[in-house]
């Protein structure tokens, strides 16, 4: 987008969006994204999973499954708090987001696979914030509501049937 300002990457239609080549595939990541939305969703659901089946766990005998997930709660809130990633704004400088804020940004990454958006929409940057501020760049209106229309598969996690 640097070398090509103003440039519009153009949409592939429906499922099409999974198996994009060329320029769009460099820039485009819905494939990553879905995975990314279901590791997410793993972290999320995993101290219920041992709560609800203690038997898949090997939990020793003397455990109580409940206080086992609340203390999984607690570590990945730990983790989640001092985990960190940095990524370049569209000023050039580094964004850096917390694994848990990355976490909460959940809806916002159901859409963040279109090239055409700022880096910063692109990671879920609320509107109005510091960070959100050097965005310059928005996906083309038509862009947006095909990629509502597609966001289902992201909001289920399905890969669809091509």
């Amino acid at each position: 987008m640097r070398v090509h300002p103003g440039q519009v990457l153009p949409m592939s239609s429906g499922a099409g969006i999974f198996l994009t080549i060329g320029p769009r595939e460099d820039f485009s990541t819905p494939n990553r994204d879905l995975r990314l939305l279901i590791a997410r969703d793993t972290i999320d659901e995993f101290p219920d999973s041992v709560v609800a089946h203690p038997e898949m766990y090997r939990l020793k005998p003397k455990e109580n499954p409940e206080d086992t997930g609340v203390r999984l709660k607690e570590l990945s809130a730990e983790l989640a708090g001092s985990l960190r990633i940095a990524y370049p704004g569209s000023d050039g400088q580094l964004q850096t987001l917390t694994l848990n804020e990355i976490l909460k940004r959940k809806e916002a990454f159901e859409m963040g696979y279109i090239p055409n958006d700022c880096p910063e929409i692109r990671r879920g940057a609320a509107p109005g914030t510091a960070e959100m501020s050097a965005c310059r760049r928005r996906a083309p209106a038509g862009q947006r509501a095909r990629m509502e229309q597609l966001r289902v598969w992201f909001k289920k996690r399905l890969h669809p049937s091509t």
